[in-house]
């Protein structure tokens, strides 16, 4: 038979095992996470240099295409082929459904709400909206800011009178995941002045 006190340290070492085991997978995420950063920075400075293809990783199924930035809600990301599940785990991406960034067109641009687009909120219209390839630099205005239900309202590319759109989930502060609002920002080319 056991003794309370063997059962008090067998309990004690299990309590000990299963919490070092939590505080050791949360550690591994953080670090993937500031892994992946360092590496999706590498591949877009290697972008800019040879305004190629760079993966971060050799198994990525996407690679930098530009950079946003937001002066007004500073929010500076790196956009990532692609708006695939496994994509916006890592940045917003470009969505294949609209124009590639360097084509006439309207650009699809979506990203997670409580990470990478949370800084959406805050955005107003009129705000400038910069976008920076390996061969061009282009400047957008934000004209309109809306919520829309995803089961009734879609965006459509080819008749759109805009040529961006930067989408994420709505509400902002919402616990729960997959609900149907979306939060749609979309904006005009701007002319560069230099």
């Amino acid at each position: 038979m056991i003794s309370r006190r063997s059962l008090a340290n067998v309990i004690m070492l299990m309590c000990l095992t299963i919490g070092t085991w939590h505080l050791g997978s949360a550690s591994w995420i953080y670090s993937k996470a500031y892994a992946a950063s360092f590496l999706i920075n590498e591949a877009w400075q290697a972008t800019l240099t040879n305004n190629a293809i760079n993966k971060p990783w050799s198994w990525a199924d996407t690679w930098p295409v530009a950079k946003l930035s937001i002066p007004a809600i500073e929010l500076d990301e790196i956009i990532l082929s692609g708006d695939s599940g496994s994509s916006l785990a890592f940045g917003p991406g470009l969505s294949q459904a609209g124009a590639a960034l360097h084509e006439d067109g309207t650009k699809l641009i979506s990203g997670h709400r409580d990470t990478h687009f949370s800084q959406l909120q805050y955005i107003a219209v009129d705000d400038d909206i910069f976008i920076k390839t390996a061969s061009v630099d282009k400047k957008y205005k934000v004209i309109d800011i809306k919520i829309v239900d995803s089961r009734t309202e879609s965006i459509d590319p080819a008749e759109a009178d805009y040529d961006l759109v930067l989408a994420t989930c709505y509400p902002f502060n919402s616990v729960s995941v997959g609900g149907p609002q979306r939060f749609i920002v979309r904006a005009i080319e701007q002319q560069v002045k230099y």
